[in-house]
């Protein structure tokens, strides 16, 4: 345990903090000394000592797991560096100066020099002075970065629901890494309390996890909240967490939720998934005071509520509703006489890329909805291998998470054309 620090943790107040070792593995792959302990959670491969190369020290908060630089409260970076030019020699003999300037007497030339001398110290001096508060108070510009206009037929979204405390996380690293694998982004739905017992920050295993892909692969993970307990409060459309409930409940709920996801990721996104994927016009008043920018429920819900068949995408209420169009489990066949009742059927490939195949061709949005915990074996995550591999091979396929559909379309970075989209790449670095 480190000696207390001179300033809080700025996430929860706290000045209760550890050391924590930052290593880099041969493979690149950076995370803390500990979280090698059984290998390399991103090459599968071991973790020798020869082959973990320390990076730096910081702080981890032992209460909400935040970690920092010791001193990045304090720290206003460097003072610049000062040259001073390289001052004359009483053996120059003025030859710096040009002859015509140079006073003929010995003891005028010795006072013209102590003269010459005593102004460059003080002008660099001034300089130095000057300049430091500027450099001071004015933080380093990010580096640019160059984009350009893409042209696409399609967009597709990609929803991973349902991730949650000390549950099924061998699955979810393993879905996660078939992202990785073909570099496409996707959107993680989070509970913060399931069913009101099992809160996101008592484990300590998957908030550190989920930070670690925020920090390897930006702009890939978007961290979104899947509700609060995700248990039906209400018969709202069959079932939902926030439809039918009063304003103050929906209020309470999303603030819940929303601070339990503030303390477990970095950066928590501006996409509200509800439970059930229902939610009523409350729901969408009370998100969109919250400074919320989309809310991502099902399709088959909002051709219903919203009357707006065959559209995944539109405005509504202040935000931004992008509907789920595609289910990887098949609903429909679940609890089918001989199934096992814990495993939840999927659509074959075939239904899964014809679906694409026609979203494709219409120039349409596709937003496929998993859930993790189901892909419990190899022959499920080589399909939705296969699925990602297939969408790739038309080239011409944007793929991006909600939160980058909807602020991209806000800012004006995604427009659509006359056959199917123009994106400003890359989309990753859209912002409000």
């Amino acid at each position: 345990m480190t000696d207390e620090p001179p300033t809080p943790c700025p996430h929860c107040g706290s000045r209760s903090f550890a050391d924590d070792r930052i290593v880099e593995h041969d493979c690149g792959h950076v995370a803390s000394l500990e979280a090698f302990s059984d290998g390399c959670k991103k090459c599968g491969r071991s973790a020798a000592g020869g082959e973990l190369s320390p990076l730096q020290t910081i702080d981890r908060c032992l209460d909400c797991g935040h970690r920092s630089s010791a001193s990045d409260a304090e720290s206003t970076g460097s003072l610049p560096t000062v040259t001073f030019p390289t001052l004359p020699s009483s053996e120059d003999h003025l030859n710096w100066v040009p002859a015509r300037l140079v006073p003929e007497s010995q003891r005028v030339r010795q006072l013209f020099s102590t003269v010459l001398v005593v102004m460059v110290l003080v002008a660099g001096i001034t300089g130095a002075v000057s300049v430091t508060p500027m450099l001071e108070g004015e933080p380093a510009e990010p580096a640019s970065v160059d984009r350009s206009w893409e042209e696409y037929d399609s967009i597709v979204v990609f929803r991973n629901d349902d991730i949650q405390p000390w549950y099924n996380q061998d699955e979810l690293r393993a879905v996660n890494q078939v992202f990785l694998d073909e570099e496409v982004p996707v959107t993680l739905g989070i509970i913060p309390d399931t069913a009101g017992e099992a809160t996101l920050t008592d484990d300590p295993e998957l908030c550190p996890y989920l930070r670690s892909l925020e920090a390897d692969a930006p702009g890939q993970f978007e961290m979104a909240l899947h509700g609060y307990t995700h248990e039906q409060e209400t018969d709202f459309y069959d079932g939902s967490e926030f439809g039918d409930l009063s304003r103050d409940e929906q209020r309470e709920r999303l603030a819940d939720g929303e601070a339990l996801l503030a303390d477990c990721v970095e950066s928590p996104s501006s996409t509200f998934i509800p439970p059930m994927n229902t939610y009523d016009t409350t729901t969408v008043e009370v998100l969109a005071e919250s400074n919320y920018t989309t809310v991502s429920g099902g399709q088959w819900f909002t051709d219903q509520y919203y009357d707006t068949p065959e559209s995944a995408v539109f405005e509504a209420g202040g935000l931004t509703h992008v509907s789920e169009t595609q289910a990887f489990e098949d609903w429909s066949a679940y609890g089918e006489s001989g199934d096992d009742e814990d495993e939840v059927p999927f659509h074959d490939l075939e239904t899964l890329t014809d679906s694409f195949d026609e979203s494709h061709a219409n120039g349409d949005i596709h937003v496929v909805m998993l859930h993790y915990q189901y892909f419990t074996t190899e022959e499920r995550l080589d399909q939705l291998q296969s699925l990602i591999q297939h969408m790739n091979d038309e080239d011409d396929v944007a793929f991006m998470t909600i939160e980058q559909l909807s602020v991209g379309l806000e800012t004006g970075a995604i427009e659509e054309t006359d056959d199917g989209w123009r994106v400003l790449e890359p989309i990753a670095e859209v912002s409000r």
